[in-house]
């Protein structure tokens, strides 16, 4: 047996069907800790899977009417002997939160609990320990399923005004053990800052630099893939997760403007080390060349409504084209080197161009050092901008 339970809640916020970022009020943290010991009662470990699949999602907000296509197309598939599918479920005009394993045509409901906070990191630990408790599996795919807005949060919860953020990431992963694909059926997650938080406790990332259409993961054939092979192993099924994407929207009249990437979380280290070279280059060099640093900025690809999350590749791209200084042209070249290596499937839309599988953040002005400034967040929140130089080069740039 295993637990499930409640922690809430962080702050006031608002969120949008669209992602739109959060509004922040000046009210201080507030936390309520409400612990509930719920129990799966009556259940067994089953043998050893080759895969289980597991799915966060997070339906108590505007999204919840398009969990039940995704999951007709996971029962047209359903759960084998050697692949689970398991869902932790919370939709916002139905009471409690169930846990279901699902098969072809149907599913089972494991156990119904009272109200829980989805946006407490707690309730994803207890669901994830418990699914490995009782779908034991030589492989794991964790799917985050809801709203995203890249470093700033995922997984919102409506009902109890919360959500996942940054440092909960990193807090769920340090206490889970391994899972082998790390995938956000969420927008924007697709984000350096994000993935950071992954190093060593998964294998691969896979996720969209920016909006993911309603319709979401082409759960149907992403089932159907695993289950006909189910040994294969995650660098396969990351790849496949992206193609699968691709075939879902390149023919679907009104699209074009999705994107979906893997990424090799073993090979971010290094990507880590190139940027923050890259970022003391960059440092170094600002009073002479920050015009250049803002001409490349211009050019490169910006994800819809942001504020900036910068494709990385396609920023060094438009770097290169500047005149800079022989030593920047060497450690902006070591960064697209180490992009190349992290990410390894990218599919875009024939309205997306210029994109390559990862974005990082530059905040506009106002949003480092005016009223709306979410600097303060970003430096305590984020670690990757701190372990890589990267919120010091804003304070510089923006002095």
């Amino acid at each position: 047996m295993s637990n499930i339970g409640a922690m809430t809640n962080k702050t006031n916020g608002e969120g949008e069907k669209s992602m739109k970022k959060k509004t922040f009020l000046p009210l201080g943290l507030v936390f309520v800790f409400l612990v509930q010991a719920l129990l799966v009662a009556g259940a067994s470990a089953q043998p050893t899977a080759e895969w289980t699949f597991m799915i966060y999602v997070c339906g108590d907000n505007n999204l919840e009417v398009d969990w039940a296509p995704n999951l007709e197309g996971l029962e047209s598939v359903g759960s084998t002997s050697d692949v689970h599918f398991v869902a932790l479920v919370d939709l916002y005009t139905e009471e409690g939160v169930e846990l279901v394993h699902i098969e072809q045509g149907t599913h089972t409901v494991i156990e119904t609990y009272s109200e829980l906070n989805l946006g407490d990191p707690q309730v994803a630990i207890n669901f994830i320990t418990t699914v490995q408790s009782l779908w034991p599996a030589d492989k794991y795919v964790l799917d985050f399923w809801n709203h995203g807005w890249a470093w700033d949060y995922f997984c919102w919860d409506e009902g109890d005004d919360d959500w996942l953020d940054v440092p909960e990431l990193g807090q769920i992963m340090d206490t889970v053990g391994f899972i082998d694909i790390v995938g956000f059926d969420a927008c924007t997650m697709a984000m350096i800052e994000v993935y950071y938080e992954l190093v060593g406790h998964a294998s691969y990332a896979v996720g969209s630099e920016t909006y993911i259409p309603l319709l979401g993961w082409p759960y149907d054939t992403d089932a159907q893939d695993l289950v006909n092979n189910p040994t294969q192993d995650a660098l396969t099924y990351a790849t496949e997760l992206v193609i699968n994407y691709g075939e879902l929207y390149t023919p679907l009249k009104g699209y074009g403007a999705e994107t979906l990437s893997a990424v090799d979380v073993d090979q971010i280290p290094a990507l880590a080390t190139a940027f923050t070279d890259w970022t003391s280059e960059m440092t170094a060099n600002l009073g002479q060349y920050k015009t250049k640093y803002a001409s490349a900025l211009r050019g490169a690809k910006k994800m819809a409504q942001s504020n900036y999350y910068v494709d990385l590749y396609d920023y060094t791209l438009e770097l290169l084209d500047e005149s800079i200084p022989a030593s920047l042209v060497t450690a902006t070249e070591n960064v697209k080197t180490a992009m190349n290596n992290a990410v390894v499937a990218e599919w875009h839309g024939k309205k997306m161009k210029d994109v390559y599988g990862l974005t990082f953040y530059w905040a506009k002005a106002g949003y480092w050092t005016g009223p709306s400034s979410v600097r303060d967040r970003y430096i305590a929140e984020v670690s990757w901008g701190q372990v890589t130089g990267w919120a010091d080069f804003l304070d510089a740039y923006y002095a």
